[in-house]
């Protein structure tokens, strides 16, 4: 029943009445009790109409709010059950489905036509985790908002959006640059109508390549092609994981041609120009990590660059002509500075010894203040013997990491030997007080690089750092300071450390080098007794090759005790003696360095690329002799995760 409410007429028909009433009253009575009376009862007749006109209409805003409420809210269904956005409503105590409209039952119909409460489940139970996620349904790509304190879950169709931004990135410019690894030494040893044979046989495959992917190319020079496509392409050699690379390989192998391909590729949202330089770039790190492989990297400082190949070992691409210009560089970067501190890596060995000693002679001739840094809290037998000898003869300045500390400047400049990975080098502190690094190493670069070098020789073909240095001071050829027996003894000793003993790594270069110390004094007495193995130290080695398992007929993995610790020579020397054994074409050694972290010595003869699976492990080196060092993992886990690297390796995935 509808309420009833006065209008401004009954309320003038109301006081006609009652002033007429009055009016006869006053006329009739004279006597003011009566008129008074009357008064009183007109003012309170009057006052009951206004509470109850005021009671109506508060009765009726309230109902036309509640009236605008349901109206609001058959709205509000109503927009939910047509618009085209999946709602779903969760009760928040037992997580399950209260209602959804009809716009989600038809995101989560099945092609039968039934709706998928599975999915449904999934999408729920992941997304009550995210405020925001992602979720593909029947083809499309949904982006999912959370509402938790309504428990409400909203789909919307983000598939435009999604594809959009997926034609942005796959657009975006890249610029690579394939070499020819080895061809100079190629072109020098053939014939000019053989020479032509392989520039068609190059040209050729480039072009085949560029045909098969859509991708514009040129030729620069006879071992050099850019070419230029789009990240749509890139994925797709990304995904492939750069077989070309091994494709070339064998086609050139079964053309009996010593080539490989060495690939820079960089790419970018714009500025060719860097995005270019960056592609020069990873040429250059595909080429001194060795050759044969595709460094690929964003054209943004924060990314890191992805690697690809790899898979034959380094081959000597250094001239006499590059080593000439890297030692007068050096020479005059020396110049410049006030001290000069060299160091090897952490846990040294003969060859950072030796090559740290080496290059402390080269710096000494050019200005008075050069050292070789050491750490007497990390030293293994052979390496205290020999700082023990070189301080007895006063021939080599040097200095412990914590006086190196007090003693550098802000004109100093650290020279890094046998390594270029800031998480290898001897002294991390001491490394971030110096702006200015020269590296001199052997082994592959790899992402953890200083970013404050200003010179660097990597020469991933040598030998060994040793090798490297005793070049540099052959081209130096100072007639007043000459290297004397112990110097030259030592960086001997680092060579034969990493060859073996001239039986594995060696070039014509190594026996120059190793001729040239001999004339300088090498005696063959002193390495033997700074060498030497000591009879606990034979006693250990033994005892980790009697732990070797086999993983597979020619890997060997040999895993320590978790509560025994190794230095970084007896592994080393356990890992060799087992590759040397028949049948054996890997193996691994890992032990407990220190309490902090696990090592893993790796050896390799041609087939497993070790330095590639010790790069996924966090470390590196070369294609048959690298190591990586894990912390916070026992031994177990590091040879559960070793395993899976292995079998990634030899499986190609």
């Amino acid at each position: 029943m509808k309420k009833f409410r006065f209008s401004t007429l009954h309320f003038v028909m109301i006081g006609l009445i009652l002033f007429g009433s009055l009016a006869a009253i006053t006329t009739v009575f004279q006597g003011s009790t009566i008129i008074h009376i009357s008064l009183f009862l007109v003012l309170t007749l009057l006052v009951a109409l206004f509470l109850f006109q005021k009671k109506s209409y508060e009765i009726s805003e309230l109902e036309q709010i509640e009236r605008l409420n349901e109206e609001a809210n058959s709205g509000l269904m109503q927009l939910l059950n047509q618009m085209p956005v999946g709602v779903i409503k969760i009760r928040q105590e037992d997580n399950q489905v209260e209602w959804f409209n009809p716009y989600a039952e038809l995101i989560f119909a099945k092609e039968n036509g039934e709706f998928d409460q599975k999915k449904l489940r999934e999408i729920v139970d992941v997304g009550l985790d995210n405020d925001r996620s992602y979720a593909v349904l029947g083809g499309q790509r949904y982006a999912v908002h959370v509402d938790y304190n309504q428990g409400l879950f909203y789909f919307f169709d983000a598939s435009s959006e999604y594809n959009a931004t997926a034609n942005l990135i796959g657009s975006r410019p890249v610029i690579g640059i394939i070499s020819v690894d080895n061809y100079d030494e190629l072109e020098d040893s053939l014939t000019d109508s053989q020479i032509s044979q392989v520039n068609s046989f190059l040209a050729q495959f480039v072009s085949d390549f560029a045909h098969e992917n859509g991708i514009y190319y040129r030729r620069g020079t006879m071992d050099r092609f850019y070419f230029f496509t789009d990240y749509t392409i890139l994925e797709l050699l990304i995904d492939n994981k750069f077989v070309i690379i091994d494709k070339f390989r064998e086609e050139a192998k079964n053309l009996e041609l010593p080539l490989t391909l060495s690939m820079g590729i960089a790419y970018g949202n714009d500025n060719h120009q860097q995005i270019g330089q960056v592609a020069l770039q990873n040429l250059n790190m595909a080429e001194v990590r060795g050759g044969d492989q595709a460094v690929v990297k964003e054209n943004n400082e924060t990314q890191q660059p992805l690697f690809f190949g790899g898979g034959s070992a380094s081959a000597v691409k250094r001239t006499r002509t590059r080593t000439r210009a890297m030692m007068t560089a050096v020479s005059d970067k020396l110049k410049t500075v006030d001290k000069v501190f060299v160091v090897g890596h952490r846990n040294l060995d003969m060859d950072a010894l030796g090559s740290a000693v080496g290059m402390q002679h080269f710096a000494q001739n050019v200005m008075n203040n050069a050292f070789t840094v050491y750490n007497p809290d990390e030293m293994g037998p052979d390496i205290e013997r020999a700082i023990k000898k070189l301080t007895e003869e006063n021939c080599s300045n040097l200095i412990t990491v914590e006086a190196a500390l007090k003693e550098v400047s802000d004109e100093s400049l650290l020279i890094m030997v046998d390594h270029s990975k800031i998480g290898l080098t001897l002294s991390k502190e001491l490394y971030e007080k110096f702006t200015q690094v020269v590296i001199i190493d052997h082994h592959r670069r790899d992402a953890d690089f200083p970013n404050n070098s200003i010179l660097t020789y990597i020469e991933s073909g040598a030998s060994s750092a040793s090798e490297l240095v005793t070049e540099l001071i052959q081209f130096q050829n100072d007639k007043h300071h000459k290297l004397n027996r112990l110097q030259a003894s030592l960086l001997m000793a680092g060579i034969m450390l990493d060859t073996k003993n001239f039986t594995a790594r060696v070039t014509s270069r190594t026996f120059d080098v190793a001729s040239y110390l001999r004339t300088r004094g090498s005696d063959s007495l002193e390495i033997q007794h700074i060498a030497a193995t000591d009879f606990a130290e034979y006693r250990q080695v033994n005892e980790l090759i009697l732990k070797g398992q086999k993983m597979t007929e020619e890997i060997v993995i040999v895993c320590g005790e978790e509560n025994q610790f190794y230095d970084n020579i007896v592994p080393s020397k356990a890992a060799d003696t087992i590759l040397e054994m028949a049948g054996i074409e890997a193996t691994f050694v890992v032990t407990r360095r220190t309490s902090d972290y696990v090592a893993i010595s790796a050896r390799s003869r041609s087939k497993v690329n070790v330095q590639r699976i010790m790069e996924e492990m966090g470390g590196g080196g070369h294609f048959n002799l690298a190591a990586a060092q894990i912390s916070g993992k026992s031994i177990e886990q590091v040879q559960l995760q070793l395993r899976e690297k292995i079998l990634s390796e030899i499986e190609g995935e």
